[in-house]
């Protein structure tokens, strides 16, 4: 089902027309798109031939868009529009149901082995790199896909697992396509059924937090506190936050769940003079305005000093939107909060954002800690990143410190502060207030 590249048509069609494609790229809307569907499989019961749905996810456009502007991605998504076009025949369809996701319809296939080379002529096409005025992008495209009738012959059905395949693509990484299977829908049976204890967790304070000490590397004297999360399950028991975390984020959870945490945080530690809190902030935290009013509703409610609540930030909360990001970064430093970027190394890009956001602190993520007495590399990346937060006036943190000899080696390079289960495990607020108790530091 075609239209030409430039989606021209009669007078007296443009307001049909208009209401059945996407003005930008010309391609058919979802409306247009669902009434495709509904023919093509119809027309595929009486036969033989298989359909295949393909779900078209772009990756990375909200950064292509955050960097280079709004016009940037437009010309990227009238290319990939026209791209995606050529590798379809005219009885088949292409549409835009979302700022950078596509719908494939692929009409009259022999098999699952015919739909597999359809997605890898389009990855291919699609990943041609793509000059534009400013720069040259480098496309990729996540696939997911859902065929009739070996996964359904109803529409709506097909549609949902054909998205269900590309979060697995995606969970897998960029460029990559994966096939609907049961075990996706029983997943997301899952998903759906542990989304609603999620939200039952939240009124019926199902959530603790626990509080693992952060230490001076030359004195081993504590200085302050991480705040972690755990969730006791009715039925799982105790979950860690990579169990939950991913969850409470898709579902926007994580917000009043962030919340929670700040205040509990930040109640416990006004009662502990001596120490500082810090607290991990989620990316989709970031993305609404609330964040800073929350803080300082939470900072004052609690009767706590800001520069005692350190708030840790990935660098993820940078990529998604810079500009963004920078801005609620400011407004917390003026209220001032302290802040830490969380898992330094892992990213990469992390240099240029420690040069623009307003961070005091660096987190040595504990995969480099880990292999620190073993290997001469991880040795170098941690001497690196020391040298590093020296050289911008940053304190430096080292995270899963675990032996005496990873706590030589950090001493011995003079990391500032230091955390890990050698010197100290996640303990329960009364645990904490005994511990300080025991090594009489100041209570109120």
């Amino acid at each position: 089902m075609a239209t030409n590249d430039t989606g021209e048509t009669g007078g007296p069609w443009r307001s049909e027309y208009l209401a059945l494609h996407d003005p930008l790229t010309n391609l058919p809307n979802r409306l247009l798109m669902l009434e495709f569907l509904a023919g093509a499989l119809g027309a595929a019961r009486d036969g033989a031939r298989t359909v295949a749905v393909l779900s078209v996810d772009l990756d990375n456009f909200r950064q292509l868009n955050d960097q280079y502007g709004f016009s940037c991605g437009d010309q990227v998504l009238v290319e990939m529009a026209r791209r995606l076009r050529r590798c379809v025949r005219d009885n088949d369809l292409v549409a835009r149901v979302g700022a950078d996701e596509f719908i494939l319809i692929a009409t009259g296939l022999n098999d699952a082995q015919t739909a597999e080379r359809l997605c890898r002529r389009l990855q291919a096409a699609v990943s041609t790199p793509m000059a534009l005025a400013a720069t040259t992008v480098y496309p990729q495209a996540t696939l997911g896909i859902a065929l009739a009738p070996l996964d359904g012959d109803e529409a709506d059905a097909l549609l949902h697992r054909a998205d269900l395949a590309l979060e697995r693509a995606k969970s897998i990484g960029p460029g990559v396509f994966c096939f609907f299977t049961a075990e996706m829908n029983e997943a997301a049976q899952g998903k759906r059924s542990l989304e609603g204890d999620l939200r039952r967790a939240i009124v019926s304070d199902q959530f603790v937090l626990l509080y693992q000490p952060r230490w001076s590397t030359d004195t081993l004297r504590i200085l302050g506190v991480e705040a972690l999360i755990r969730w006791d399950h009715p039925q799982l028991g105790r979950l860690v936050p990579d169990e939950f975390v991913p969850l409470a984020e898709q579902s926007g959870l994580v917000i009043p769940i962030g919340e929670w945490v700040l205040r509990k945080a930040c109640d416990t530690i006004a009662r502990l003079p001596d120490l500082n809190v810090s607290v991990n902030v989620s990316v989709v935290q970031f993305r609404g305005p609330e964040l800073v009013t929350t803080v300082e509703s939470v900072l004052r409610a609690a009767e706590l000093p800001a520069h005692r609540l350190e708030l840790e930030i990935t660098e993820s909360v940078l990529i998604e939107n810079t500009d963004n990001a920078l801005d609620i970064l400011m407004k917390l430093k003026d209220l001032g909060v302290r802040l830490s970027m969380d898992d330094f190394g892992t990213g990469y890009s992390s240099l240029g954002y420690l040069r623009s956001f307003p961070f005091d602190a660096l987190k040595i993520d504990r995969r480099f800690v880990g292999d620190l007495d073993q290997s001469k590399g991880a040795l170098a990346i941690v001497q690196a990143i020391l040298g590093l937060g020296r050289a911008l006036g940053m304190q430096v943190v080292a995270e899963g410190v675990e032996t005496e000899s990873q706590l030589a080696c950090l001493k011995a390079d003079r990391c500032d502060e230091v955390q890990g289960f050698y010197l100290g495990r996640p303990m329960t607020e009364e645990a904490l207030l005994q511990f300080i108790a025991e090594r009489g530091l100041a209570t109120v």
